[in-house]
């Protein structure tokens, strides 16, 4: 579902509640700022047109432990009208587990949400629509906050070891009542993803971002973004120490008060992937309670669309469905599923930069992704951000003024999938210069594709016949001619990383 409009105060409810170790309750100042936030809100709401009757306003555990709840709340409800829906523990781990179903298309394995004052851990199969969750997610008092204030205020490393043996027996004794099902159990040797959510872990995120091979990282976005588990107790090993992540402020999107955290984090992911079984691979959710709140009310058929379709459907060409069928002909048998699953989006998009100046295009839709008209999808892993852009981009010339960001979108997916992008965004340009308008009339038939692969290991060489109707000026003329040729380029030595196959193109006229 698209998103229109997002915005966050920076408050911590957790932070207004402390004086040094003492809690208190929420002072008047943080109250009538954060009434003010919503007032604010409520006349957004009105200006994108929202009925009252779609408006859920949800509090967690800052609100449910806070010693003037009641207070805080009517005053919201004074100001608002809104009548604040406060989540129990199991409510909010149960909510906050369908917003990270939220954040991508498919999931399986152990999640993890990180607020202020606690951390929930839980389990997570979600796929076509179906979403099964731990039926009782644990809640550990190890939230970044809470975590930071024990540490700061532990009066020797004795106390801070006292606190992580404390963390190793809970972590341990949570896991072990999950109770995790059968598909989960079968992966456990291989290693478990584990899906993070909660401003604490994003913002360790933004930190392995800062610290890829890849640089500058590029896809801007924390959701959908992954790392192996090793890379990840790696960096936290270095960044337990305040003393290390005292400049981390001026990384990006880390604010002031996350780097102050940064080192309880560290702290927990080291304590937690030395206590838990292998992890294979973290993942980074931007979906929390706020968006699963929402995804917890869709129904099945709605849940089980591809986002990525979703997003690109308002840019269909009427042409669309048969631009899918073409392209997927054009497709050997042995390209790789990530690659098939751009097809039908690169089939709703491939004619929306048509109006831009041509020497833009391709930057055009190199960009579409990650700065562009669908970087607010939510849902996306990064590989398949980077897929369609590069199919996109390859679809308008592939040629570029700055080669860099292509460069390192490339280097992100690797030279295999990098070879079927420009494969298929080829064959995407001569569905283009062939139907335009993206409008088939009447019955017509003006081009057919079969690809298939031939010969064997390095030897092997993609095949594809280009079939056009004998005569017909719409594709005898320069402009399809050019882009057939396109398609045989992709396969040249000098465009290849370490993945090539040759490409044959027979073009015939026998429609």
């Amino acid at each position: 579902m698209p998103t229109l409009f997002q915005d966050r105060a920076p408050i911590s409810l957790y932070d207004a509640q402390f004086v040094g170790t003492t809690k208190s309750p929420i002072s008047d100042p943080v109250i009538k700022s954060i009434v003010k936030t919503l007032v604010r809100f409520k006349h957004i709401c009105t200006t994108y047109g929202v009925p009252s009757s779609n408006i859920r306003v949800v509090a967690t555990e800052a609100t449910r432990e806070a010693q003037n709840s009641l207070q805080f709340r009517e005053a919201i409800e004074a100001a608002t009208g809104w009548r604040v829906d406060l989540l129990s523990k199991a409510d909010e781990g149960r909510i906050g587990a369908w917003g990270v179903a939220s954040s991508l298309a498919e999931i399986s394995g152990l999640v993890m949400d990180l607020g202020g004052g606690s951390t929930q851990l839980s389990w997570l199969v979600s796929k076509g629509g179906e979403t099964k969750i731990a039926p009782e997610p644990v809640s550990l008092p190890y939230g970044a906050a809470a975590l930071t204030k024990r540490l700061e205020t532990a009066i020797s490393p004795a106390a801070i070891e006292v606190v992580r043996e404390e963390m190793k027996t809970r972590l341990a004794e949570a896991f072990a009542s999950l109770k995790l099902p059968e598909e989960l159990l079968s992966a456990q040797e291989k290693g478990f993803n584990l899906y993070l959510s909660g401003g604490g872990f994003r913002g360790f995120g933004y930190l392995l971002l800062a610290e890829h091979e890849i640089q500058p990282y590029p896809v801007p976005i924390i959701n959908g973004f992954s790392a192996p588990g090793s890379a990840f107790t790696s960096l936290a090993s270095f960044h337990l120490s305040a003393t290390t992540s005292k400049t981390l402020d001026k990384t990006f999107r880390i604010s002031e008060r996350r780097a102050r955290q940064i080192p309880a984090v560290a702290f927990l992911i080291s304590t937690l992937m030395a206590t838990l079984p292998k992890i294979h691979t973290v993942i980074f959710c931007q979906g929390g309670v706020r968006e699963g709140a929402l995804y917890s009310t869709l129904e099945k058929h709605i849940r089980k669309q591809d986002p990525l379709v979703v997003a690109t459907q308002p840019f269909a060409p009427p042409a669309a469905p048969e631009f899918v069928k073409l392209m997927e002909h054009a497709l050997p048998r042995f390209v790789p599923l990530e690659v098939r699953r751009i097809v039908r989006p690169l089939a709703n998009i491939m004619l929306h930069h048509a109006n831009v100046p041509k020497e833009s295009r391709a930057s055009c839709g190199l960009h579409a992704t990650t700065t562009g008209v669908l970087a607010s999808v939510h849902g996306l892993t990064h590989q398949m951000r980077a897929l369609l852009a590069l199919a996109l981009c390859q679809r308008w010339g592939g040629e570029v003024s700055d080669s860099t960001l292509k460069a390192r979108l490339q280097q992100l997916v690797g030279s295999e999938m990098e070879f079927w992008c420009r494969y298929l965004g080829a064959v995407a340009g001569v569905v283009g210069a062939v139907y335009p308008g993206g409008v088939l009339v009447g019955d017509e038939e003006r081009v057919r594709f079969y690809g298939e692969d031939n010969g064997v290991g390095d030897k092997k060489v993609v095949r594809l016949v280009v079939r056009f109707v004998e005569g017909d000026a719409v594709t005898e003329g320069v402009m399809v001619g050019r882009e057939v040729e396109a398609i045989e380029k992709v396969g040249k030595k000098k465009r290849c990383g370490t993945f090539r196959r040759k490409v044959e193109v027979a073009v015939e006229r026998d429609l």
